[in-house]
Formats: C-alpha cells, sequence, structure tokens
C-alpha cells in the first residue's frame, strides 16, 4: 500500500513519491516541450506524436497513482463515518429520553406563556375598549373612565404584553381626552341653548300673561259696558215708570240733565234703580209740602266708578274730564233721588251756599 510520507493540513501540501517524481520532471519537460514543432513537417509530427504519448502515459501513471494513494483513506472515511454512526445512534438513545422530558417541560412553559399571553391580550383588549363604553356619554362619565385608565400598571402588571399594555393605554388616554374636550364643549352650547330656550319660554310666557290679562281687562270692560247698558236700561224703564206714575197724577215728571264731560262718552248709568209706585194704582192725594230752597252738590266717593258709569269704551281714566259743575246742577235737580255709581248728592251749608 501506498503511505503518504507527510502531509501539511495548515499549507495544504502532501508527499507522495509518485507525485514528487512526476512534478520532479516537470521542469525537463517544459522545457523540453518550450517550442512547438512545425507538424507540418514529418520530423516535426513525429515528435508532437512522441511528445504526447509521453505526456500521457505521465499523467495516467499520475491519476492510477492518486487513486492507488486515497483508496485507503476512503475506505478508512467510510469505517469512521460507519463507527461514528454507531457511536451516534447509541449517544441518541440516551439522548432522546432526556429530549423528550425537556420537550415536555419546554411545551408546558410554552403553553403556559401563551396562555398567559392570551390573558393580558384579553386585559390589553379591556383596555383598547375602554374608550368605547363612555362614547356618547356625559362628561363626569367619561372623566372618571380616564382616571381609570390612568390608574393602570401598565409598567409591571402586563409581563410579555408591557409594550402593547403601555401602546393602549396611551392611546386611550389620548381617545378619552379628545372624547372629554369634545363633550365638555358641547355641554356647553346645549346649556347656553337650554338658557336661550327657558329665556324665550319666559317671554313667551310672560306675553302670554300680558295678553291672558289684556283679555281679561277687555272682558271686564265690555261687562262693564254690559252693565252700563243694563243699568241704563232700568233707568229708562224707572224714568219711563215715574212718567207714567206722574202723568197719572197731572204732575210733569222732572226731567234729567245729562252730564257734561269734555271728551265723547257713553250715556249715564245708573248705579241702583228708583223706587216708584206702581202705574195701576193712583196716588194718594199728598199735602202740599213746603218748598225746599236749599242747594243741593254732587260729591265724587269713587271716581273710578263714576268714569266707569259714564264713559265706557274708553281706555283709560286720563282721557276723561268729570264736569263738576254738570254734576252739580244734576245733584241740585235730583237731590235724594240722585242714583249714579260713585256719586252722592247732599245740601250745600247755609255757610257756603251763594
Amino acid at each position: 500500500m501506498t503511505t503518504i510520507e507527510k502531509v501539511d493540513l495548515k499549507k495544504g501540501t502532501v508527499e507522495v513519491a509518485e507525485y514528487t517524481k512526476t512534478n520532479a520532471a516537470l521542469e525537463m519537460l517544459r522545457e523540453k516541450y518550450a517550442v512547438l514543432p512545425d507538424v507540418n513537417t514529418n520530423e516535426g509530427y513525429e515528435l508532437v506524436k512522441a511528445g504526447i504519448k509521453e505526456l500521457t502515459t505521465l499523467r495516467t501513471t499520475l491519476e492510477a497513482a492518486r487513486k492507488r494513494v486515497k483508496d485507503p483513506y476512503l475506505q478508512a472515511g467510510k469505517i469512521i463515518d460507519s463507527e461514528a454512526k454507531r457511536i451516534t445512534s447509541e449517544l441518541e438513545k440516551l439522548e432522546e429520553p432526556m429530549k423528550a422530558a425537556k420537550k415536555e417541560v419546554d411545551d408546558r412553559v410554552e403553553r403556559e406563556r401563551q396562555e398567559r399571553i392570551a390573558r393580558l391580550q384579553v386585559k390589553v383588549d379591556a383596555i383598547k375598549a375602554m374608550p368605547g363604553q363612555v362614547r356618547g356619554k356625559s362628561s363626569t362619565e367619561i372623566a372618571d373612565m380616564l382616571d381609570r385608565v390612568g390608574e393602570i400598571d401598565a409598567m409591571h402588571d402586563y409581563y410579555d404584553l408591557t409594550k402593547e399594555a403601555v401602546a393602549a393605554r396611551d392611546a386611550a388616554m389620548n381617545e378619552l381626552t379628545q372624547m372629554l374636550t369634545d363633550c365638555l364643549a358641547l355641554e356647553a352650547a346645549e346649556a347656553e341653548n337650554k338658557r336661550i330656550e327657558a329665556q324665550n319660554a319666559e317671554l313667551r310666557r310672560q306675553q302670554e300673561a300680558q295678553q291672558a290679562e289684556l283679555r281679561r281687562q277687555q272682558e271686564e270692560l265690555e261687562r262693564q259696558q254690559q252693565e252700563i247698558q243694563r243699568q241704563q236700561e232700568e233707568m229708562r224703564q224707572q224714568r219711563e215708570a215715574l212718567e207714567r206714575a206722574q202723568a197719572a197724577l197731572n204732575q210733569p215728571a222732572p226731567a234729567a240733565d245729562p252730564v257734561v264731560i269734555d271728551e265723547p262718552a257713553a250715556p249715564v248709568a245708573v248705579a241702583a234703580p228708583i223706587a216708584t209706585a206702581p202705574a195701576e194704582q193712583p196716588a194718594a192725594p199728598a199735602r202740599k209740602a213746603k218748598p225746599d230752597n236749599r242747594q243741593w252738590r254732587a260729591v265724587v266717593t269713587d271716581k273710578s266708578a263714576l268714569i266707569a258709569a259714564i264713559a265706557a269704551g274708553f281706555g283709560t281714566e286720563d282721557l276723561l274730564i268729570i264736569d263738576q259743575a254738570a254734576l252739580d246742577s244734576l245733584a241740585n235737580d235730583k237731590r235724594q233721588a240722585l242714583q249714579l255709581a260713585g256719586v252722592v248728592a247732599e245740601p250745600v251749608p247755609a255757610s257756603q251756599a251763594a
């Protein structure tokens, strides 16, 4: 068996007898075949032919030597590989139970880690969902939720998902802060709208109250007008009855002087009817009474009642001017028989008579 005399793995060189011999002949061969002869001549052709044979013999001899030298090592490599495989198999028999035991623990740890991550992910998702729980709610509820999110310890309670928890908390804080700002602005606008609506409602209420009061005053005025008309009708009936009674006695009935005012006014109303004897019964002859030559005057006891009686249809009493002289004339004519709302007739003391 050919042996390798020297192998330098670091330099990548090897010393084999056949290699050394052929390698030594290379210098001579380079010199011998340095110039290629003219193969077109017989001499040149024969030289090239002989050169090819010599070089081919050396090359094939070198290849045969390579195979012979390498073959034992190839066989040794196979033996080495086989032995290594056998030893590896024995090692694996010892290793596999350990690997299986370790894998079981590793799988359990990983399973627990995944379960922990899943639980933590639920908590992270809960943080993300917190703004949605108060969307559309009041500013107080949003502010409470903002405080709750701010109390979350994302740096220590979320382990594997600390980074995700911190990001979720920050995003929730930002969203809630914006929601609170928008909600406060909206609530302020709604409060202002309610204030304006309340103010408008109060104005409408006041207007309705004023309109109701005007209607009441108008109704009261109409009622007073109807009362004046009723009193006028009663006065007319009483005057007609009196005239009939006086006619029956052949005595003229005293004429009633109208009240004179500076502005046009309604007819004078009478507060109460004058009691008269029935026209059907003739009056008994009376003894002629002593003439009463005293002067009488009108005393206004209720100006509002007097104005209502003589001025139905006017808006305010300022539009009316009471004519005292006319009232005195009426009182002097009617005397005790004067029936005018808000006015009484009384004799003028002798010391004040003209």
